[in-house]
């Protein structure tokens, strides 16, 4: 059961509070030194040949207690495996600006160029010079405050300042380079509590059709019943025509990935709640990434010393098939999904009808 207010999970769009315009300084280092404090500047490419790369660089990761930059490089070929690249370093290895998006983490860095941005990633066998043209302007959804409570102070931001870019430039892949084009997106996740106090999972998705975007997520929170903290954007070319929290996700067909054990709904149906209507349905077809990572039960969560313990326990033990499994359950563990769809999207006043292909996520905390 979250401990936490009703009103805790309804302040994207509180009443009676004006919603500012995105400024390029909600894209800056809020890093500091909270014991629960989170933070990550996530990008991705849908490449013209079918793959996708993402990055991830994070100044402290959600799900680990030592505050240890993180890169996290993933790179999804349209067959073959996927390369996957961890590396975690000092904090004298970060450095970030806090006016705008310049976020440094060993040989990779992510800046705000104005006009454009540029991200270079060096680390093991991937690389990448790329530069994002802005299609759309940078957007949150309303206050861009997914959690807010007020008495304790907690909180848990999302600000999307490229919710839709033209990318160019080159990428590396195990010594092969080749110059690429492609559709990036980036967004950008702070907070300072830990995650499954208050939620229980959520499902991040984006759907690129013609000229048509489409960002939605629903973050669950845990208690019943169940808060959905739902932020949903249309856009039309460089025009977005809707930004709402009023939208409706129904799950079909639950499911559970072979390996984690996570669950999760082969389809999904959204619906929303206010003018111009949309509906979309995604179908997954493939799983594409699937681990699970130390999440400690909250009686450990509380004690920092007892968390750090438990992680390092999990991570020591997740190669053994019996000892792994136990421990899991004993300590407490979360999961992600990476499931590529296939999509229908519906936009009745506009009498469009579009089908194709994208990704979405679906955690579990």
């Amino acid at each position: 059961m979250s401990g936490y207010p009703i009103s805790a999970y309804r302040q994207l769009f509180p009443d009676g509070e004006p919603i500012l315009p995105f400024d390029s300084s909600e894209d800056g280092d809020h890093y500091c030194s909270e014991p629960d404090f989170f933070e990550w500047w996530y990008f991705d490419v849908a490449f013209e040949d079918g793959s996708y790369l993402i990055a991830i660089l994070h100044s402290s990761l959600y799900n680990a207690v030592d505050h240890k930059p993180t890169l996290d490089l993933r790179y999804y070929p349209l067959k073959g495996s996927p390369v996957v690249v961890i590396g975690r370093f000092d904090r004298s290895a970060y450095s970030a600006a806090p006016d705008r998006c310049r976020v440094k983490i060993g040989n990779c860095l992510a800046v705000d160029a104005g006009d454009r941005y540029h991200l270079s990633l060096r680390h093991e066998s991937l690389a990448a010079e790329l530069t994002f043209w802005p299609q759309l302007s940078g957007w949150r959804a309303g206050s861009g405050r997914l959690f807010a409570d007020l008495s304790s102070g907690c909180h848990f931001d999302w600000v999307v300042p490229l919710p839709r870019a033209r990318v160019e430039g080159a990428l590396t892949v195990n010594g092969q380079r080749r110059e690429v084009t492609g559709v990036g997106y980036h967004d950008h996740n702070w907070g300072n509590f830990y995650l499954p106090t208050a939620f229980g999972r959520w499902t991040w998705g984006r759907v690129l059709a013609g000229d048509w975007t489409v960002i939605f997520g629903d973050v669950v929170g845990r208690g019943t019943p169940s808060q959905h903290v739902t932020p949903f954007m249309l856009a039309r070319g460089d025009e977005i025509l809707l930004a709402t929290d009023r939208i409706h996700i129904r799950g079909e067909e639950p499911a559970q990935e072979p390996r984690t054990g996570a669950a999760y709904f082969r389809r999904l149906h959204l619906t929303t709640g206010e003018k111009p209507t949309v509906r979309l349905t995604l179908t997954a077809r493939q799983t594409i990434e699937a681990l699970d990572f130390a999440l400690p039960h909250l009686p450990l969560a509380r004690h920092r010393r007892l968390r750090r313990i438990a992680e390092a326990a999990f991570y020591l033990l997740q190669g053994k098939p019996v000892v792994g499994h136990l421990a899991a359950r004993l300590l407490g563990r979360g999961s992600y999904l990476r499931l590529q769809s296939d999509y229908t999207l519906s936009l009745p006043d506009y009498a469009v009808e579009k089908t194709g292909r994208a990704l979405y996520e679906v955690m579990g905390l």
